[in-house]
């Protein structure tokens, strides 16, 4: 996978677009190589310095070089270039989430500049990112054989490049390993208690019915973070589960506050389609005119396949938080761009890390009185067995 940001004349905007970018996938803990253009001369002077910067160590390479004493021209050194396709060359060596190029332009297009590294990127199959001026479009879509996505430069539109199939990762990358202390697993429950520097955190999820509930003694001796990796990295459907508990293990601790509201609530008085992707207990009087969209369905609702006809033009979705577990997230979020959605119920993580990905609301549940809860959870019960043994919070995406 390797995209093209296509931009006018100029990319100054572009530059500091894809750094800070790049800034926030580091800060989330993916791990971004390659180089990015720092210029801090004005535009046409080489009076200061044109700088490629290696995004991995901070490392600036100087690439400015006069054409002569009378003159504030400047062209592209050699020299610069070469240092500073080494440290691509390590980040493609490295295995890095993502490659990034400062730029696709004259040098590249004729096959020199960093036209060797950015080949190289993408015949390891890392994601690449670079920007392509406009006049250069023909020579970008030859050089990657027309098989490239090119995308307007816009910081929404790099996201949804991004993809929101990473959000497990990114979910991932954010827990802080711990000392898992329960697994208690029921019919239709799992729950996570586990022990940290920053304290008691339980989380839930909800069983898949797919098979027996799993013996939690298989994950014995497991640490937190290990367990959370399931939701990442496992396709078995109750492995899964399992870690999505453990995530939210992590997110959903006692101390998050928020606005207690339910989460279908939210789409309230909405005019518009409004599609809830789950069949959640009294869904008719809450939401009376809602397209339910569910595995098994009911007279008047869904099946699954409907959701991605639904979603196209809706106003708002209530996505049920199981999709995370079943991995079918990432999917609806992808075809609901330009839909208030919401993820809704107790497995909901609790992090504004969602918010990238396309989720405009988390409503989700923390828990107070673990005992209650285990329970409930141990008896067979439903989500409503439990809700009075803790509270339900909702964040939102202040952007939105």
């Amino acid at each position: 996978m390797y995209k093209g940001r296509v931009h006018g004349p100029g990319s100054t905007a572009v530059d500091a677009m894809i750094d800070r970018f790049v800034t926030e996938l580091q800060r989330r803990g993916f791990r971004v190589g390659g180089v990015i253009q720092r210029n801090t001369g004005a535009p046409g002077d080489c009076a200061d310095l044109m700088e490629l910067v290696d995004v991995a160590t901070g490392q600036a390479y100087d690439i400015s070089q006069h054409l002569g004493r009378q003159s504030q021209s400047c062209r592209v050194d050699p020299q610069g270039v070469a240092e500073a396709s080494q440290a691509l060359r390590r980040a493609i060596a490295e295995r890095a989430d993502l490659l990034v190029v400062n730029k696709f332009a004259g040098l590249e297009a004729h096959g020199e500049g960093l036209a060797d590294e950015l080949l190289a990127g993408i015949a390891e199959g890392i994601p690449v990112l670079t920007s392509v001026g406009s006049r250069f479009l023909n020579e970008w879509q030859s050089f990657t054989g027309g098989f490239t996505s090119l995308i307007s430069p816009h910081e929404d539109a790099l996201w949804r490049w991004w993809g929101a199939h990473r959000l497990y990762d990114d979910l991932l990358h954010g827990v802080e390993d711990a000392e898992v202390r329960a697994i208690t697993v029921g019919a239709k429950w799992i729950m996570v208690e586990t022990d940290s520097a920053t304290g008691r955190g339980i989380g839930l999820a909800a069983r898949p019915q797919s098979a027996p509930p799993p013996d939690p003694a298989r994950w014995a001796g497991v640490g937190l973070a290990g367990l959370a990796a399931h939701a990442a990295r496992s396709w078995d459907p109750q492995e899964s589960a399992v870690g999505m508990a453990a995530l939210n293990a992590h997110y959903n601790r006692p101390d998050l506050t928020g606005p207690t509201a339910n989460g279908l609530d939210l789409f309230a008085g909405m005019e518009g389609r409004v599609v809830v992707f789950g069949a959640f207990p009294q869904i008719a009087r809450r939401l009376p005119n809602a397209h339910v969209v569910d595995m098994n369905p009911s007279d008047g609702e869904y099946p699954e396949a409907a959701g991605e006809w639904l979603l196209p033009g809706a106003e708002g979705a209530a996505i049920t938080a199981s999709t995370l577990t079943n991995r079918t997230l990432p999917r609806l979020l992808s075809v609901a761009q330009g839909t208030r959605v919401a993820l809704v119920g107790p497995g909901t993580p609790l992090t504004p890390r969602l918010f990238r990905y396309g989720v405009a609301a988390l409503s989700g549940f923390v828990v107070e009185d673990r005992d209650a809860v285990a329970e409930a959870i141990l008896a067979g019960g439903s989500s409503q067995s439990f809700h009075r043994h803790g509270r339900f919070v909702t964040l939102y995406n202040e952007q939105n």
